[in-house]
């Protein structure tokens, strides 16, 4: 079996039924053949091919699978002298002969008559969705695109980057992808591609409880829209859409600790982006904050992400943070009570301290005043305030 006949079976192999042992040994024989000889075009596309078994990123790729394609990338890359990242000719022949053709014949609903009604009857899942490979062959060659070729293949790229972004359990890697494109910001800006994104990353700031890992994409919808609109330099009223995207969120996530890590610590980032423009919204997030640091929850590395929160409030907006000071010290004072007796709790201690020099900034009379209340009935407990 030659090198090309290798990796079309590895191509189309059903990665969904094939075992590791089947995976490793057509990746071996696909290494023992390599042909250095084949035209640029050849090589191009099994570069492709062994790209998606050797994304970890992937759920079907293995350490052992990953190890073994990881060695096939670079013999290749070594021949076709891509080590410094893919140029956009090598990267549009990739899509165009491994990606695209699953991508660009999707399902269409076909409508039928019933009862006076038009109903769609839907055809299945995507072809793509029945070849992962396609979805690994996309997200190796989008990471390893040279920034400066990104221009050049946006055509080839942003469609399958919103398929993805827009698909309930491919989410993930479209948002991932998101943050790729957005490599050569002033492209992303004047092209329109970032508002593009941006519109497809907002329909993700949903918290969805039954995701596989949900925690997990949510941070990473926050991480994306974050990414795109640092890049793309937008106005105050997206990260005011940002914000509500907390507020909404937190209501959602109840008291699932993970959850609350990746909303609370959010804060911060808005903070540092909105500056004094965080009033508006200033109440809810310091409702958020106090009810981590005061609720039954009782996580030190929780109350340590809140506590920072504190901090970074209380810079942003040292005018407003200083009616909330009551509150905020008394909150604090419910975690420095809850903190044990291990690293984790001398970091959140340390955390507190450095949450209660940013108050005093703000109003040291006040802070003092709700220390003092804390000392008078607890002398010992809080002598380090």
């Amino acid at each position: 079996m030659g090198y090309l006949t290798c990796v079309e079976q590895l191509w189309e192999l059903d990665i969904r039924v094939a075992s590791e042992r089947e995976v490793c040994e057509l990746i071996e024989q696909c290494r023992n053949q390599l042909d250095s000889t084949l035209d640029r075009t050849h090589l191009v596309s099994s570069l492709a091919v062994a790209g998606a078994f050797s994304g970890v990123s992937m759920d079907y790729v293995t350490p052992r699978v990953h190890e073994l394609a990881d060695k096939w990338t670079v013999s290749l890359c070594s021949i076709l002298d891509l080590n410094s990242g893919l140029g956009s000719s090598d990267f549009n022949h990739m899509c165009t002969h491994r990606v695209h053709p699953y991508f660009s014949s999707p399902k269409q609903p076909q409508y039928k008559l019933m009862h006076a009604d038009i109903q769609p009857e839907l055809m299945g899942e995507p072809e793509w969705k029945k070849h992962e490979q396609c979805v690994g062959a996309f997200m190796w060659a989008l990471g390893r695109l040279d920034a400066s070729a990104i221009r050049d293949s946006v055509a080839f790229a942003l469609p399958v980057t919103l398929a993805l972004a827009d698909d309930y359990e491919y989410r993930m890697y479209g948002l991932r992808a998101s943050c790729l494109f957005v490599r050569d910001p002033e492209f992303a800006r004047r092209s329109g591609t970032g508002s593009v994104l941006l519109s497809s990353i907002r329909t993700c700031l949903v918290y969805r409880s039954d995701a596989p890992q949900p925690h997990e994409l949510l941070h990473s919808a926050f991480t994306a829209f974050t990414t795109v609109a640092d890049a793309i330099k937008v106005d105050v009223q997206e990260w005011w859409a940002l914000c509500d995207a907390l507020v909404v969120n937190y209501g959602y996530v109840g008291d699932k600790v993970n959850e609350l890590r990746v909303v609370c610590g959010q804060i911060s980032i808005v903070c540092e982006r909105l500056g004094v423009c965080v009033a508006r919204y200033l109440r809810a997030f310091v409702g958020i904050v106090t009810h981590v640091l005061e609720s039954g929850i009782c996580v030190v590395e929780l109350q340590q992400v809140a506590a920072e929160q504190v901090a970074a409030l209380a810079r942003a907006c040292p005018q407003r943070v200083c009616v909330y000071v009551p509150s905020v010290v008394a909150a604090l004072a419910r975690a420095w009570d809850s903190a044990g007796s291990d690293s984790a709790s001398d970091k959140l201690r340390d955390e507190i301290h450095r949450a209660l020099a940013s108050l005093r900034e703000t109003d040291a009379d006040a802070v003092s005043r709700a220390v003092r209340s804390l000392q008078n009935g607890c002398p010992s407990h809080f002598d380090t305030w």
